[in-house]
Parts: C-alpha cells; structure tokens; sequence
C-alpha cells in the first residue's frame, strides 16, 4: 500500500498528539509505504517557518527538518494535473468543494493511486476513486 498524510496527519505525527496515528505512521515509515507530498511539506515547512519567526527554534521546527530528511519527496508528476482538474470540476459541479490545499493533497493521492490518511474523512470521501483513511481512530485489527 501507499499513504499520502495530509498535513493535519504529518502535523499530530510530529507533535505526538495521537498515539494511534503515531504508530500506525511509524510502521507504515518503516515499511517504505509512506509519500510526502510537495503540498504537504510546503504547509509544514509555512508552519515552521511562522513558528521561527515567533518563537524561535522549536521541537516542531527540528522534527520538519528531521522528516525533510526522512523521507523522499513525493513530485507533483505527469498525471497530477489532470486528476486534479477532474476532481476540483467535479466538486465545484456538485457544489461540495473543499478547501483549495485540500483539494491539491487529495489529487495528489489519487494520482499516485495512493490512500489518503486524514481526519478530515467527510470531505475527502467526496472525491470519487480516492481511499481515505482515518488513523487517530483505533488501529484494525490484524
């Protein structure tokens, strides 16, 4: 399997908040199947950088840094552009948009044929063909 985290998924993961989200990140980290979106990064790296200029070096600061390294970052490739025509057409036409970064992550994931992991399952289960996954819920069992 594949995993697009969004951003509210990296953000809990970096600070701990959720152990269920935590492990299940870890382990699927361990397991290469993890993608980090250019979108994503680009909101953690907006976050950290708000945070520089207001607080100086933070622990949240360091861990984007840590997970930049970690982790490979996932292009916006070929097949991006149009899925993500398809699928901003396609809720404005139904009158259900989400919000425009979510809407990029999304496509992002359904481009790469990838499960999104977010908390925002009631809006993201709006796109046709896109898995989506909540994490901070109890892990399935084995």
């Amino acid at each position: 399997m594949t995993y697009v985290p969004d951003t509210n998924a990296f953000s809990a993961y970096l600070a701990g908040r959720s152990k269920t989200l935590t492990d299940r990140m870890a382990a699927a980290f361990a397991a290469g199947e993890l993608r980090l979106s250019v979108m994503v990064l680009a909101e953690l790296e907006f976050g950290a950088e708000k945070a520089r200029q207001k607080l100086g070096e933070t622990k949240f600061i360091r861990r984007v840094e840590q997970l930049r390294k970690q982790i490979e970052l996932e292009p916006l490739g070929l097949a991006f552009p149009q899925c993500y025509a398809k699928v901003r057409a396609g809720l404005e036409a139904e009158g259900k948009k989400i919000g425009d970064r979510d809407t990029i992550i999304a496509a992002h994931a359904l481009s790469l044929g990838a499960t999104m992991v977010t908390a925002n399952v009631s809006e993201c289960a709006r796109i046709p063909g896109l898995i989506v996954e909540n994490w901070e819920l109890e892990a399935p069992s084995a």
